[in-house]
């Protein structure tokens, strides 16, 4: 399976439920608690392997968290994926990104006092989020969805340097 391939699944899927029984994993349901009108979430974590899922509250598929870890086990994702690239730097991405004429956005934050460093390639039913700190790669996110609906969203056409 390759990580995109989640993108539309449904949490109750058969790769997804041997996946899952596989690691032991627990599906946390997320209710809106406190009534702010909220939609519901269900999560499941595989720390070993650096995922977090998130799937909406129709039970499917909107998110997945890749943390960069090391895994010394069984991979049940096809790495060769060439869609998500491994960036050793967010120079590189947005080098790549102008080269290939993709849409990006890119931004730096301080979340709680650690400067991020970001760059999101955009594509008609997802988005890649790649997240640097300290100039390393700490973690990609895939996103379902257009990314150009959401809401704040200001999409970049990548140029070429001249």
């Amino acid at each position: 399976m390759k990580h995109l391939d989640l993108i539309g699944m449904d949490l109750k899927n058969d790769g997804l439920c041997d996946l899952f029984e596989t690691y032991d994993v627990q599906v946390v349901y997320e209710y809106d608690r406190t009534h702010e009108n909220l939609p519901d979430q269900y999560h499941a974590e595989i720390p070993d392997l650096g995922l977090q899922f998130v799937f909406d509250e129709r039970q499917i598929f909107a998110t997945l968290f890749m943390r960069q870890v090391e895994v010394n086990t069984f991979k049940p994702f096809d790495e060769d994926d060439e869609r998500i690239k491994r960036f050793n730097s967010k120079a590189e991405a947005l080098q790549y990104a102008r080269d290939k004429g993709n849409r990006i956005t890119e931004g730096k934050a301080d979340f709680m006092g650690e400067e991020r460093d970001w760059v999101r390639f955009e594509y008609d039913s997802f988005s890649i989020h790649y997240e640097y700190v300290d100039s390393k790669l700490r973690m990609i996110t895939i996103h379902a969805g257009d990314a150009q609906q959401s809401p704040g969203c200001d999409v970049l056409k990548a140029t070429p340097l001249e």
